[in-house]
């Protein structure tokens, strides 16, 4: 964690951006953040900012080989929380990659579309929306019923 430093934060800030997520969202929402090829976010600077290895990281989610403990949910949850709303950034130094705490957060919106299951049927859904939320359920498992 020689990257961040925490400290730095106030501790109204610290509590704001605490919001655990349920354990089943989690693990949805970080298979899919892993899966993504343009996170923006290395996982090896998201492991360190979860304060988990990268391979802990793996294993949990991805590979479910390992269980997710309180501890290790909290701290994910906290860190994607912070990723999600702009609040954490990637620097680039000589070639060297690290994260950097915003002043004010800035989030990454870009169109955005899909489709939404109602009781008349399926409707198309255009809009704005947070290039770094996870959490929207994707077109085959929409049209699955999840």
């Amino acid at each position: 964690m020689d990257y961040l430093n925490i400290m730095d934060m106030k501790s109204d800030e610290l509590r704001e951006s605490v919001e655990v997520i349920p354990r089943k969202e989690l693990k949805d929402i970080i298979k899919r953040f892993l899966q993504d090829k343009k996170r923006g976010i290395p996982v090896n600077l998201f492991a360190d900012l979860c304060g988990i290895s990268k391979q802990h990281l793996y294993e949990t989610f991805l590979h479910d080989s390992r269980t997710l403990t309180e501890i290790v949910q909290r701290r994910v949850s906290r860190a994607y929380c912070l990723w999600r709303d702009g609040k954490i950034r990637v620097m680039v130094h000589y070639g060297r990659k690290y994260l950097e705490f915003r002043k004010e957060p800035k989030q990454f919106a870009t169109i955005g579309y899909g489709l939404q299951s109602t009781s008349e049927g399926i409707k198309l859904k255009i809009g704005i929306r947070n290039r770094l939320d996870y959490s929207d359920y994707r077109l085959d498992e929409t049209i699955k019923g999840r």
